[in-house]
Order: C-alpha cells, then structure tokens, then sequence
C-alpha cells in the first residue's frame, strides 16, 4: 500500500523546492545585472563558480526530495548540448546513481506484489541494485529456469511524491511565469500531470516496451527486452537483463571499436521509425535507459538497446502527419510551408494569423541550418533564436502549444544533449529523409499501436 505524505511532508517539500531554485534564479538575475552594467574581467569564472555551486544545491535537493524532482534533474543534466558544464558534470549523477532503497524495502514491496517469498519466485536475487534512479531501482536476479533477469522495484512513497511535487510545480510555474512574461511552462506541467500515472503503472510499461519491440522485427541492431510477465505487476517489472555499454560512455565505446557516429546514427533512424512510422515513441531517452552491445547484431556490428518505457507518447494520426509536414518543409528550407504546418498542428497566435507563425519558422530555420553534420545547435549558435523568438513572441503571444509537443520536445532535447556528449557528427538531413519520403502520404493508423493508445485514454490514478 502507497505511504500518503504528511501535511508537514508537503510543506516541507514545497519550501526546499521553492527555496533552491528561487536563489538561483536570484543568482542569475544578480550575476546577470554584474555582467552588464560592471563587466568584471573575471566575469567567466565567477559564472563558473556560481553554477558549480547552484549544480550541487540542485543536486543535493534532488536526492533528499527524490519524485518527479528528480526526474526533472535528471533531464537538466542530459543537457549537455545547452547547459553550462558545470550542471551537466554533476547533475548527470542522477541518471542511475542515486542512493538507494534498503534491500529490506524492496523484499517487503516484491513480495507483497508477487504474492510470494522472494526464495520462491527467484534462485538469486542481488541485494545491491546495479541502477537506482527517480522512480524505482533495479536488482539482477535469476530465475529458477537458470535465466538472469532485471527486476525493476518502485518505491513505496513514490505515487504520494509525484502527486506533492505535482502541486508543487504547477505553484513555481505560475510564479515564473508572472516574473518572466516570455515563458509559459504551464504546459510542461500538464502533460506530466497525463503521463505520470501512466509511468508509475509498470504494466503499462511492459505494453510499451513491447509495442516498440515489434516495430524492429526486421532489424538486429536495435533490441528490447523482453518481459516476463508472470512476474510482472504494477510496481514491479521483470524482464531480460542485457548487459552492454552505457550510450555516453564514449572510451568504453571506442575501447570496443564502436564508432559513436554509428550509434548515433542507429538511434535518429529509431526515433524516425517510431515517430514517423507508427507514431509512438520512447520518450525518455536519456544515456540511463540505452545501451550499447559489442557484436550482436546479425552482421557483428553493434546493438542498441531501449529499456525504461515508462515514459512513452502515442501521437494522434493527423498529428503525425502534421508533423512530417514540418519536417519535410524543414529539409525543403520553406518557413512558409513550416508556418503553416504548425498552425495545422494546433499553435496559435492572438491574432488567430499564422504571419508570426512564419517569423519564428525563419529564426528555426536559421538555426536548423547548423544540424547538417551534427546531431546539436552549438551554443553560441543559438544566441540569434534566443533574442528573436522572444521578442517574436511578445509582439504577438503563441496563446496554445498542443499538449503532444512537449514530449516531442523532451526527446529532440535529449538526443541533442546525447550528440554533444558523443561529439557526434551525421548529416541530419540525409538520415531523416527516407523516413520522410516513406510515411509522408498519410496512411491507414498502425493497428497495434493505434490499440495500445486506446488503453492508454483513460490513466489510472497516481494514488492507486
């Protein structure tokens, strides 16, 4: 049974949110006013310095606090693509080495969902868990068949977390959102309050792990575990253990005689396959949930591996179609074409016209140029769409986002903050089009996914 957080619980949390990273948001401000109007020559360091610092007290709130936290944290510090280094060197500790539970914890919430001791169900299970991340942790076991698998425990507390920092969230938002009129992450919070319960149903997961498995039937180079499901419920998840590299272990990589190009490339045509092909995809992409198998493929080469789909997103038909529209206008270089490919996804402006619709496709488009040999926008190189969408958007206000971008844009963050990290150059282009050229004439919705997306319509609650 979930544990509910006390009141004192809940105030407690909403005051450690609020309290970090509204002095770092002061921070910036301050150090922001000191870069223009003083311009010290040790302005470099001292912004050095300040985000080291501000790394560690995100870091630190991020494991006391645990929850959607530090799920958020985690994402911050896949950001290697915008994100100062000094964020990124410690925040990417949280992808899967956070403090774990007692195994007396996990015992007690296996056996409680399997219905059975631990001795009857697995011939072994490691008291140490091999990953620890925001949500649950993760034990190698062995089943009496003499099959060594992942067994995958949620924390009790976790449901009640999530619920909390939901509340939590959508508080700092609006709050952000008075003090800097330019950004609305109102959205952001909308879709997590959808797509959290989904993840905290583990067997939703092991559908969606499933569901992505059959789109690469024909390929040996991109794999899924398989799931076992006689021991399988809501809060724990067995499946296949794959051993392998981590994705963003680039010595052990090139150790291996991997080229990081090559991974890279395999990952983009997954991604193209999921979300141009069959609309529904991983949606948590981050170096924790990939991995990289030395010679098992069927030609020798390397293996890439998803695990994790708690997090994963079924795009509506038309939408997915919407979207090879802007995708196809963003190779053909047409802002027009892309303007009005993103009204037909569901962006408005105040004035209902899609002509600012048009000067933000221009400043995309400039900034998209740079992706033709690499899988990241430098970050000097975003400086021009930093200062121009802004003002673009106050001149006249995108007053509705649709709901489905946010994943989208969770997925092309993190791909980009994983090119940067494997210094990944791959023509972009030439990679996405065939994709392009195979799905864009609209066809009839994939049957498996399309079914697997009508049993996801109604989410469970986060209490249960």
């Amino acid at each position: 049974m979930a544990r509910r957080l006390s009141l004192a619980e809940r105030v407690f949390r909403a005051r450690r949110i609020g309290v970090t990273f509204g002095r770092i948001y002061l921070g910036i401000k301050a150090n922001q006013f000191v870069a223009r109007r003083l311009a010290p020559r040790d302005m470099d360091a001292r912004w050095s310095a300040f985000n080291e610092e501000s790394a560690h007290a995100i870091y630190e709130a991020a494991i006391e606090l645990r929850g959607l936290i530090l799920k958020g944290c985690q994402f911050i510090g896949s950001r290697a693509d915008v994100l100062p280094p000094e964020y990124v060197a410690v925040l990417s500790r949280l992808q899967d080495r956070v403090p774990p539970k007692s195994f007396a914890v996990v015992r007690e919430t296996v056996e409680r969902e399997l219905d059975q001791a631990l001795e009857e169900a697995f011939a072994r299970f490691e008291e140490k868990p091999i990953a620890s991340a925001s949500l649950a942790q993760v034990h190698r076991a062995e089943l009496h068949t003499g099959e060594t698998v992942a067994v995958k425990v949620q924390y009790p507390e976790i449901a009640s977390l999530v619920r909390s920092d939901l509340s939590n969230l959508r508080a700092l938002f609006k709050a952000v959102g008075l003090l800097e009129r330019d950004f609305d992450l109102m959205p952001l919070v909308d879709e997590l309050g959808v797509q959290m319960p989904l993840e905290l149903n583990f067997v939703n997961e092991a559908e969606n792990a499933e569901t992505v498995a059959r789109f690469y039937d024909d390929r040996s180079d991109i794999y899924v575990p398989h799931v076992h499901w006689e021991y399988t419920t809501r809060r724990v998840l067995v499946s296949e253990f794959v051993p392998g590299i981590k994705i963003s272990d680039v010595a052990a990589l090139r150790a291996a005689g991997i080229d990081p190009n090559q991974i890279m490339k395999t990952l983009v045509e997954a991604y193209c396959e999921q979300i141009f092909g069959h609309g529904f995809f991983h949606a948590d992409p981050h170096p924790g949930n990939l991995i990289v198998q030395p010679g098992a493929a069927e030609d020798g080469g390397p293996r890439l591996v998803f695990v994790d789909f708690g997090l994963a997103k079924q795009l509506p038909a038309a939408f997915r179609h919407g979207i090879l529209e802007l995708v196809t206008a963003l190779i053909e270089g047409s802002a027009r074409r892309m303007a009005s490919a993103l009204h037909e996804l569901g962006f408005e402006t105040r004035d209902g016209g899609i002509d600012a619709l048009h000067d933000i496709a221009e400043v995309v488009l400039s900034t998209a140029v740079r992706l033709r040999q690499q899988t990241w926008v430098e970050r000097d190189a975003t400086r021009e769409a930093e200062e121009e969408l802004p003002r673009l958007i106050r001149e006249n206000p995108i007053v509705r986002v649709p709901s489905h971008v946010v994943l989208l844009g969770r997925v092309i963050a993190l791909l980009s903050g994983l090119g940067k990290s494997l210094d990944a150059r791959i023509d972009m282009m030439q990679t996405i089009l065939p994709y392009v050229l195979r799905y864009a004439t609209p066809a009839a919705p994939d049957a498996q996914t399309e079914g697997h997306a009508e049993a996801q319509t109604d989410p469970p609650s986060v209490a249960s």
